[in-house]
């Protein structure tokens, strides 16, 4: 059984049977109102990219697995300036039990199509949504529609209701205009398997603190 576990910002856990990942854990005081819980334990952590609020490797316990993990990274630019004013990100691209999960990270101009097209139909697209930092909703309306993912999740944004994440002009608000489908997920644990029939967008209601 496979699940991803939502922390909030744009963290996340993959849990295989075969191996705990854990991607862009954020450090202490570096997103409002949000803080890793203690003693959190993976098999690897992947990184989109050295900030703060992504690289915070040093918060997860490794154990001593070392478990194949089917992976691979595609760079683009973290702003649209060709990586002139943040440097670089990482998309992540993760296949596990059947299903091929993509994580954005900072990924803040949409990328050209030949990229998009590496990880076209994937299962779960973990996306952010600031628009300042990132691409905002309507970008990522855009690169939907090249990839056609089967489920696409949001992350990066200001959740109001906590009053957590960076303040972005309510890009939740919108995202939810571009994606009026889309299912409040009401935990912070999401079953692939179970959701294996769904096609739309999906938006953790909570997240794991």
């Amino acid at each position: 059984m496979s699940k991803l576990v939502y922390f909030g910002h744009a963290c996340f856990l993959i849990e295989s049977p075969d191996y705990r990942l854990i991607i862009d854990p954020y450090a202490h005081d570096t997103v409002p109102n949000l803080k890793l819980p203690a003693n959190l334990v993976a098999d690897k952590v992947i990184c989109s990219h050295d900030h703060a609020d992504h690289n915070a490797r040093h918060l997860v316990k490794l154990s001593s697995k070392k478990p194949q993990i089917d992976h691979f990274f595609l760079p683009v630019p973290h702003d649209r300036e060709e990586g002139m004013e943040r440097g670089f990100n990482n998309i992540n691209v993760i296949n596990v039990d059947g299903y091929q999960v993509v994580h954005l990270g900072d990924t803040g101009c949409v990328p050209e199509t030949a990229i998009l097209l590496k990880f076209k139909n994937c299962d779960v697209l973990l996306a952010p949504i600031n628009g300042q930092y990132t691409i905002n909703p309507q970008e990522l309306k855009l690169i939907v529609e090249i990839v056609n993912p089967r489920i696409v999740i949001p992350m990066h944004y200001f959740n109001e209701k906590k009053q957590s994440g960076y303040p972005d002009g309510d890009m939740f608000s919108l995202f939810k205009k571009e994606f009026p489908g889309a299912q409040l997920l009401n935990s912070d644990t999401l079953d692939l398997k179970a959701w294996k029939d769904y096609k739309g967008a999906l938006i953790f209601n909570k997240y794991r603190q």
